[in-house]
């Protein structure tokens, strides 16, 4: 029986590292798709966007200490193209699931943020941290009930998410900011992280009495100036630095799987997609890490 990844997935790109008797630390794929794109179109370029600066920055992790150039890495490959929406967010689950069940850990590169929608559908009794300018708790935006704005809303009213943790969020409409304040979801704000030590100290402690983690990062989190190839570029956001501080607090923590979305490669002279490498391999390093003796 063919299986989903051979049924919807190329391999045109890949950054696979594959060590003979090691098992990958993570399995990669790319989702190509920005259909539902509301501004600047062309975060379909953004999964090989990330794999070309992968190849090209150093992948030893000094705060980690940990060397992924000794290390087994998968890439299996791009989604196929895909218009519409729904078909892709069910086929996302699909090998999101497929690759959890091999026991692997899915690491996914968008791509816009509705793809979130379906990977973390495929995952059970974990915590979902997101990195996001927006809150995308719309109920609909532009006649989309699903679309890159409105992915974590249809998530939290089909009960999918348990446990919110949402980080460096700057731009969303009031109706937003009252429906997670009702929730009673953990929001630290771009106000919040700004705020001196004790932003990072506000994530650490909402890190506690968790341990299995979900973490999509869409890159417009980080403020323009250090990340402008973005489809929806918000000011006052987070600094490439703060965004590395919160990844490396989670080290101790089970990273179940993670996405990088919303890199638009037309609108960037490479910073962005190096940034968006280098997250890759920082959480790549905190899989690594966890699971050694």
């Amino acid at each position: 029986m063919m299986s989903k990844t051979d049924l919807y997935l190329n391999s045109d790109s890949s950054v696979a590292h594959l060590t003979s008797g090691v098992d990958p630390i993570v399995t990669i794929f790319g989702v190509p798709f920005d259909a539902t794109s509301t501004y600047r179109t062309g975060t379909r370029f953004g999964p090989n966007a990330i794999r070309e600066a992968f190849m090209n920055i150093e992948i030893y992790s000094k705060r980690l200490g940990v060397d992924l150039e000794n290390s087994s890495i998968e890439d299996i490959g791009n989604l196929s193209r895909s218009g519409n929406v729904d078909d892709m967010c069910r086929v996302v689950e699909s090998i999101t699931r497929e690759i959890v069940e091999r026991g692997r850990i899915p690491a996914i590169l968008g791509g816009e943020h509705s793809i979130t929608n379906g990977s973390f559908r495929a995952l059970d009794d974990c915590t979902l941290i997101v990195f996001d300018a927006h809150l995308d708790m719309r109920d609909e935006f532009e006649g989309l009930k699903l679309s890159h704005a409105t992915f974590l809303r249809r998530l939290v009213d089909d009960g999918k998410v348990s446990k919110l943790i949402h980080v460096g969020s700057r731009a969303a409409t009031k109706t937003e900011w009252d429906f997670t304040k009702e929730h009673g979801f953990s929001i630290i704000d771009a106000d919040m992280m700004h705020n001196g030590e004790r932003g990072l100290k506000t994530f650490q402690r909402s890190l506690e009495n968790t341990d299995r983690i979900y973490v999509s990062i869409d890159i417009d989190a980080i403020d323009p100036a250090f990340a402008p190839g973005v489809a929806n570029p918000e000011a006052n956001g987070l600094s490439t630095q703060l965004i590395l501080e919160c990844i490396y607090a989670l080290k101790g923590k089970e990273l179940v799987g993670f996405d990088i979305v919303e890199l638009c490669p037309p609108y960037d002279h490479g910073e962005t997609a190096i940034l968006a490498a280098r997250l890759l391999a920082e959480l790549t390093s905190l899989v690594e890490l966890k699971r050694r003796p």
